[in-house]
């Protein structure tokens, strides 16, 4: 996988989701969409820019969006202003 944890495809319980964060606030923005808002510490935004797109912060990401419906997961991101799109 390419890109940052960020910015990429992960897999849901039926589906898949598109996240595309591109700025520290919508990095915020997903970190409390999670449940995981200790994620948008001081420097955060900077540290996920650089993370891999299939490391440990990723992979701890797919984690959390196996759980649910790909469609739940948009209504949720898309509610804290996530930018997000199911692909066809």
């Amino acid at each position: 996988m390419t890109g940052s944890p960020a910015a990429r495809r992960y897999i849901c319980s039926d589906g898949e989701i598109e996240i595309a964060a591109g700025n520290a606030e919508q990095w915020h923005a997903l970190a409390v969409s999670i449940g995981r808002p200790e994620l948008a510490y001081p420097g955060g935004w900077d540290a996920v820019r650089a993370a891999s797109g299939d490391g440990p912060l990723a992979h701890a990401l797919a984690m959390m969006f196996v759980e649910d419906s790909a469609d739940m997961w948009r209504r949720r991101l898309e509610a804290h202003g996530v930018p997000c799109s199911l692909p066809a």
